[in-house]
């Protein structure tokens, strides 16, 4: 268990249960999820790394799992399993799995829930690593970066030819944004932190410009697919989806004029 601020009660309870449990405590004394989770990668001990978000609610069967795609696909470095958002049937879910979808996949729709396939990103709330890979290629989380870091570190794993496995036998269910204001706010974050990965990665930077049309299509399937009975939202959800890219598109666009300018002021000195 790493706490980066411990001001509560978090050691004391830790403690009780490493009586019974293998736990270990450390604390981290620089703030940020990237030194969190690195504190945690010089403690591990095991071969496989599982990660999940404190938002996330596992299948009982998912750690079987992720051993299972492992033992399967040896020369894999990761394994990332599939993510349904909760709570089941909320427009901010449906988009947000759907959006999810895009990014891991722009063809073979029928083959999402069912077919493994070799990935070009990975994300901790449904997560894998072997350690081996992680310590022979020095692999660790940025900590230049707020949010993302995973994302980084799967661009880590690609520049050094590794493979990243989409497994959907590894379920997790992960909650989405409740407001419309929260949900927007990530958005721009998403944004943002992608203005950031463009600009460390812009050799290993791949454009995805799906065809609002083959969007639209891909939406239908994915709702009749996933059992959206809510059709009459149809039009709400498209609105959503729109707003969703004009709100990614205003924070990646804020991120580049930080980054143009942090440039122009080192560049003075």
């Amino acid at each position: 268990i790493v706490v980066d601020t411990p001001t509560d009660n978090t050691e004391k309870v830790v403690l009780f249960f490493a009586k019974k449990l293998p736990i270990k405590y450390v604390v981290e004394k620089q703030i940020g999820i990237p030194y969190a989770r690195n504190k945690g990668l010089q403690h591990t001990t095991g071969e496989l790394i599982l990660m999940l978000d404190d938002d996330c609610v596992a299948d009982k069967f998912w750690v079987e799992r992720m051993i299972e795609a492992h033992k399967k696909y040896p020369n894999a470095w990761v394994v990332q399993g599939r993510t349904y958002s909760l709570p089941k049937g909320g427009l901010y879910s449906v988009v947000s799995e759907f959006t999810r979808f895009l990014y891991i996949q722009e063809s073979f729709f029928k083959k999402y829930s069912t077919d493994d396939l070799e990935i070009l990103t990975c994300a901790t709330i449904n997560f894998s690593i072997k350690t081996s890979y992680l310590k022979k290629f020095n692999l660790s989380f940025d900590t230049n970066f707020y949010r993302g870091s995973d994302t980084d570190l799967g661009k880590q794993i690609l520049q050094k030819n590794g493979i990243i496995m989409f497994c959907p036998k590894a379920i997790v269910g992960h909650y989405e944004r409740s407001t419309l204001l929260k949900f927007l706010e990530q958005q721009w974050h998403i944004g943002r932190t992608n203005a950031i990965l463009e600009n460390k990665w812009r050799h290993l930077s791949v454009k995805r410009n799906i065809p609002w049309s083959d969007k639209f299509i891909s939406l239908l399937l994915f709702c009749k697919i996933f059992n959206f009975r809510q059709w009459n939202k149809m039009p709400v959800l498209i609105i959503l989806i729109f707003l969703a890219k004009t709100y990614r598109i205003i924070g990646h666009f804020f991120e580049k004029r930080i980054l143009a300018f942090g440039k122009r002021k080192g560049s003075l000195f």
